[in-house]
């Protein structure tokens, strides 16, 4: 399994709507909101690199709302 977190800047009063449509997508496993420079982050679950290519560049990328996005592969969970 492939995990990535996902930080998102949403364009200002439209993180609901992001949200909702995050929530359509299957592999991701967490929304959260966030104080600070990014609006929400996700978390992402995947079996192969080329599953987290494809959500980010055909459903994330395409969410009305979304200004900005930076991603992190979790290299390793210690809890």
């Amino acid at each position: 399994m492939i995990k990535a977190l996902m930080v998102i800047k949403a364009e200002t009063g439209k993180w609901k709507e992001v949200v909702d449509e995050l929530k359509s997508i299957s592999q991701i496993k967490q929304i959260s909101t966030l104080t600070g420079i990014y609006d929400l982050m996700v978390e992402i679950q995947v079996d192969q690199m080329e599953e987290l290519n494809e959500i980010m560049l055909n459903n994330i990328d395409k969410i009305n709302g979304i200004l900005e996005t930076n991603t992190f592969i979790v290299l390793k969970d210690y809890k």
